[in-house]
């Protein structure tokens, strides 16, 4: 595993030639491409960490691939990745690179709990009233906790928004105990 500082190095010089390209939310969506392309073809992955193939075996692969369909600035990073041996570093770096978007677009990141996935259209819509609840635009990723029995939590900026029922019955239980 790559260490974190490996990944936010990389991911910092890849926002930097973005920014220097202009191209900085053509390679966010470019890069998402390419980790799903990396996701549904593990092979192709694994074909770029194999030590005893050569860089330029490998290059000649990436660019076979993906020239003339990415940015030439991630083309070159994904070259770099391979020359130095860190593809490993991808998905950090990747992640890195996202969290220097939302700096530069003041996004802060947070998490909704739901027992079920939540329709984007309902998503946007929990965004903006964390957004409001934070005064600050907010980004949530959705996570699945069956253990909320329905309802939602969020989390944000460490603050904890809990409709949840299960928040629900545990106050009723302490109304009904007399805590």
């Amino acid at each position: 595993m790559e260490s974190l500082s490996v990944q936010a190095t990389y991911g910092q010089a890849l926002f930097e030639a973005a920014v220097d390209g202009g191209k900085v939310d053509l390679i966010a969506e470019e890069q998402k491409e390419i980790s799903q392309i990396f996701k549904e073809y593990p092979e192709l992955r694994k074909l770029f960490v194999i030590p005893t193939i050569p860089a330029e075996d490998k290059k000649a692969v990436a660019r076979n691939i993906f020239e003339g369909k990415v940015a030439p600035e991630l083309l070159n990073f994904l070259y770099i990745l391979i020359d130095k041996r860190r593809l490993g570093a991808w998905d950090g770096a990747v992640r890195h690179y996202e969290e220097l978007i939302d700096q530069r677009d003041g996004v802060t990141k947070g998490v909704l709990y739901s027992v079920v996935p939540v329709e984007d259209e309902k998503l946007k819509q929990f965004e903006a009233d964390a957004s409001a609840a934070v005064s600050k635009a907010v980004r949530l990723e959705n996570r699945i906790d069956k253990s909320l029995i329905g309802g939602i939590v969020i989390y944000v900026d460490g603050k904890l928004i809990d409709v949840s029922i299960r928040n629900r019955l545990e106050g009723l239980k302490q109304i009904m105990l007399g805590s």
